[in-house]
């Protein structure tokens, strides 16, 4: 038994509990989720995933030696070449939000607030500490799924189907595998006071995850003054080399 067995999945389980009692996931389930509201989860989501990846990288600036490095790489790797592009390219395709759509979307509020607390957590701590801050976005979202798709009665190919299957099977789960691995490994040698810590800076992130489906997706919020935002990129030329 190790960290993730002991400290962590007891709150997982908590967090995932409270989530399906939501009025977000019991219309998921049904069918009866107004697709614009499965679009703006999704169009945040993109966006939560690009500060997402630019803390896995803080965490590899961060390695001291080659194998840790390694690691790391992999996880910025699967973060680019994998999650992104599922937003970019398939629900772009299935949900017919253009990548452009996507590029120029406003993060809101309980996003913001979310990522920022991810990043500090890799400026500011060693290697655990980044990891930990990161591990509710995967291990969360892996228990939801496997809750919603056993609950799940709506036909094969169907859009909220698909979504929750995605978090039940191929690579993701074997990120969710290595990523618990990895939290184990680097809690071996903790003392009771920064295993306490890093419970803290866990609990946080399933708070964050909770508050994303009752308010923010379900109630589409996103800033109380969002008419102050100017339209993101829309005027920039595209990076490119």
């Amino acid at each position: 038994m190790g960290f993730y067995e002991e400290r962590l999945l007891p709150r997982i389980t908590t967090t995932v509990t409270a989530e399906m009692e939501l009025p977000y996931m019991k219309e998921m389930l049904e069918g009866t989720l107004p697709l614009e509201n499965f679009r703006f989860q999704c169009r945040q989501n993109y966006n939560y995933l690009i500060e997402y990846g630019k803390a896995w990288a803080i965490g590899f600036a961060k390695c001291s030696e080659y194998n840790e490095m390694a690691i790391w790489y992999e996880f910025v790797k699967e973060t680019i070449e994998h999650e992104i592009p599922f937003y970019k390219e398939y629900w772009q395709d299935r949900l017919g939000v253009s990548f452009e759509e996507m590029e120029t979307t406003i993060m809101a509020n309980v996003k913001r607030s979310y990522t920022s607390h991810e990043l500090a957590r890799s400026w500011e701590g060693d290697l655990a500490e980044q990891v930990t801050a990161l591990l509710p976005c995967d291990l969360v979202y892996w228990q939801m799924g496997q809750r919603l798709t056993s609950l799940c009665t709506l036909p094969e190919g169907h859009l909220y189907r698909d979504w929750m299957s995605f978090y039940t099977k191929g690579w993701f789960v074997e990120v969710c595998e290595k990523l618990i691995r990895l939290i184990n490994k680097l809690t071996e040698h903790k003392t009771p006071r920064e295993l306490a810590k890093l419970e803290e800076v866990f609990a946080i992130g399933c708070n964050y995850e909770y508050l994303s489906w009752r308010d923010m997706y379900y109630k589409m919020e996103t800033w109380p003054l969002d008419e102050l935002f100017p339209e993101k990129f829309n005027k920039i030329e595209k990076f490119r080399i």
